[in-house]
């Protein structure tokens, strides 16, 4: 049974031809996931404790300035002055965010935004997106905020992607039934690739 991250399943569903068929055999033959791997965990980890531990936005370019690589503390550097402008002037209120698995056929999808944050009293669940390399489009992040709404169930949410990247916001702004034809197209598809 596949079991795919959203971002994971949003760069297949925009991918065409062979880089498609190579997304799903790399997928296929990934092992389990790794933290020591996970190249952005650090940075992904202090945005989160800037709000469950209370702690100042100074505490991401702590983080920044411990990187010994040059490239990846610039790289820091970029996602933590884009955050900071995206939280700043806000008044947030955050708590943990739910997460859930979008279940179709034999695909298990796992939805797991990283911020569930209160916005001028409008509670919004958030995607963080952190990899330069894999373009957000408006395209991916409707997969990504329908698939999360349908997996969370909470309509009283707003859903949106943050490229840390570019510091865009995304929201959905599709066919909510369309979107689903298309997704549940590409699960069947993938399903098909995925026992080759």
């Amino acid at each position: 049974m596949p079991e795919l991250g959203v971002s994971e399943f949003s760069t297949i569903v925009v991918a065409s031809g062979k880089p498609k068929q190579t997304k799903i055999r790399n997928l296929s033959k990934r092992g389990p996931y790794a933290h020591y791997k996970d190249y952005y965990l650090q940075l992904r980890t202090a945005i989160k404790h800037l709000f469950t531990k209370k702690r100042h936005i100074s505490y991401l370019y702590e983080v920044c300035r411990k990187q010994k690589d040059s490239r990846k503390k610039v790289n820091f550097e970029l996602i933590a002055n884009n955050f900071r402008d995206w939280q700043s002037g806000k008044r947030i209120t955050a708590y943990t965010p739910p997460r859930d698995y979008y279940t179709y056929s034999q695909t298990s999808i796992n939805c797991n935004p990283e911020l569930h944050v209160v916005l001028n009293g409008k509670p919004r669940l958030v995607k963080l997106h952190f990899n330069g390399s894999e373009k957000m489009t408006q395209e991916r992040a409707n997969i990504i905020c329908s698939l999360t709404e349908e997996a969370i169930g909470g309509h009283e949410f707003e859903y949106s992607v943050l490229d840390l990247t570019t510091g865009k916001e995304f929201f959905f702004n599709g066919d909510y039934e369309k979107t689903f034809v298309r997704i549940n197209k590409e699960i069947k598809s993938l399903e098909e690739f995925w026992k080759k």
